[in-house]
Order: C-alpha cells, then structure tokens, then sequence
C-alpha cells in the first residue's frame, strides 16, 4: 500500500462513524486525522493532573493539610470516575462535538428541550471559559514564582504576571486557530513530556532528599487548618485542589467527531484519562509530601508552593528551576 493510501485512509472518515452521526441527524464535517493516542494525549494535557494539583498545593495544604492534599484527591479521583463513566455512556451513544446540550436534548421530555439544552450548554461553556482562565493563570504564576525564586531583589508587579497570562492564552489561540492539523502531534508529544516528566521529577526529589524524608503518618494522616473555618469545612475546602486537577476530561466529547470509531474509543479515553490522573496524582503528591522539610514554609512562600518543595529536596535553585520546567 502507498503512503498516500494509508495517509488517506487515517484521515477520511469512516462510513459507519459518518452514518451514525446521519442518524443523528449530523452531518460529518471534520476530519477524524486524531489517534486513540493523540486524543488521549489532548484529554490528558487539558487534565494535566499531577502538574495542576502541585501548582495548587496553596489550597489545600492550609485547608486539611497532607491529608486534605491526599486523600482530597482519592475522593475527587472516584467522584470524577463515576461522572466520568456516566459521560461515557452518553458519549457511546450521541458521539457529536456538543455534548452535554446535545445530549439533554435527545432525552429530555420534548417541550423542555430548548431551556434545558440552553442552560446546559451555557453552563458548560462558562466552564470551560474558566478552566482555560485558570490554565494560564497557573502558568503565569509558576513563570512568576520562578523568577522571584532565582532573583531575590525582583519585585513581582500584578501588571507583569497579567502580561505573561495574555502571551500564554494569544499563544494557545493561535496553535488551535492556525495549526490545528498539527494538534495531533503536539497532544501526543505533550502526553509524552507529560508522563516522562512524572517519572524524572518523582525519583529525582526522593534521591536527592534521601535519606531525610517525612514520616508516612505526617503525609497521610496529619491535618492542618489555618482557614478559621471548622475542620470539616477546611477540609471540603480542600477538596477543591482535588477537583481541579481531575475536571476537564469532557473535552473528549467535545472532540470526539475527530476521531475515529467515536462510540468505543472515546467512551476509553474519557474514563482513562481520570484514571491516569488520579494514579499519577497520588504517587507524585505522595512523593512532594515525603520530601517537604516545612509545610508552614511551603504554605506562606511566595515563590509557589510546588518549587519550594523542589528547593527542599535538591537543595539548588538550579536544579529546582530545571525540576519546574
């Protein structure tokens, strides 16, 4: 078979995907040009749970503590399975781009559709509008705290963490507005970097912070509350860094016409990537908290939480720098 063949043969849709969405009354548009892998890779990236739930250690750690941080993630990771299941089976069944206001419309009772369609779907959008916020001001925040971090005299303006938002979010619009029939590449690149990087920062920090580690009773059983608020509303307040680092993962559904066999991959892909999240979440939260020589330090740091505990364990801005990276 030529190249050209097999290149057509991955990106043309094929006629059973292009009949069920006729039968929904769609119309296929897309190319289905994404992998099982690739979409993986861009559910996860979006996900991107270990990275998040570092950067948002500031949350919990004063909200419940170590405790809050895992077992808040353990919580979060099994609600987020069962919703995520339940997506799932919608998406087996109504594999089109919009959804959850799609999905309301084909099993609501018939003179409901239109407010309960728009309410999902405007809910939905707001969400997203959200989680793309948050990514950037997260990203901004690391590039910030890493700055102050290896240039103590730098005075962090507002306006100046604001800016490196604006380059990261025009940055992401043009990638997915210019170059999206690269995006295949970039998700799986970005599933690899993401993974590989997991396994490199995981056994760098607990080689070099050998043999002076926290006690497994202070990583999983210890609490702290220094939000005045009673320690059970503490610790939900904690549950938000566990929900964050495991929302996100109905982007699949909102892709799914870019893929082919929709109704059995995407199903697997959706549950996978919380899955992924919440196994790697652990272990690498796990290990941050094994490492952390002073949990008030990490919590009152301006730098950010998630490169002071590099600091701890490397004992080198450098290598904590490169760590962050």
């Amino acid at each position: 078979m030529s190249t050209s063949r097999r290149k057509s043969s991955v990106i043309a849709p094929p006629s059973n995907d292009s009949s069920h969405l006729a039968k929904l009354g769609h119309k296929q548009e897309l190319q289905r040009n994404f992998s099982p892998l690739a979409m993986l890779g861009l559910a996860f990236a979006i996900l991107n749970s270990w990275t998040a739930l570092s950067a948002s250690l500031s949350l919990a750690l004063p909200s419940g503590g170590p405790t809050s941080v895992i077992w808040g993630l353990v919580t979060a990771g099994i609600c987020n399975l069962a919703l995520a299941a339940s997506l799932a089976e919608f998406l087996s069944a109504y594999p089109t781009a919009g959804g959850q206001y799609h999905w309301v419309a084909m099993i609501s009772w018939k003179e409901w559709v239109p407010i309960l369609s728009w309410i999902a779907g405007w809910i939905n959008v707001s969400g997203w509008v959200t989680l793309t916020a948050s990514g950037g001001l997260l990203g901004s925040q690391l590039i910030v705290g890493a700055i102050s971090f290896y240039h103590p005299t730098y005075s962090p303006q507002n306006w100046h963490q604001f800016l490196i938002y604006i380059a990261y979010t025009v940055i992401a619009f043009f990638i997915n507005a210019f170059a999206n029939s690269t995006l295949p590449y970039i998700t799986k690149a970005a599933f690899t970097w993401s993974i590989a990087g997991f396994v490199i920062i995981s056994i760098t920090v607990l080689a070099c912070a050998s043999p002076t580690y926290q006690t497994g009773d202070f990583v999983y059983r210890d609490f702290i509350n220094q939000t005045g608020w009673p320690d059970g509303i503490a610790w939900l307040l904690g549950l938000l860094q566990g929900g964050l680092g495991l929302t996100g993962y109905d982007a699949v559904a909102h892709m799914i016409e870019e893929i082919p066999n929709p109704t059995v991959e995407g199903p697997r892909i959706m549950i996978a990537c919380v899955g992924i999240g919440l196994f790697t979440g652990f272990i690498f939260l796990s290990c941050l908290l094994f490492v952390l020589k002073d949990v008030d330090n990490v919590i009152e740091t301006a730098n950010g939480p998630l490169l002071e505990i590099f600091f701890d364990a490397t004992n080198s801005k450098a290598g904590s720098i490169c760590l962050l990276m």
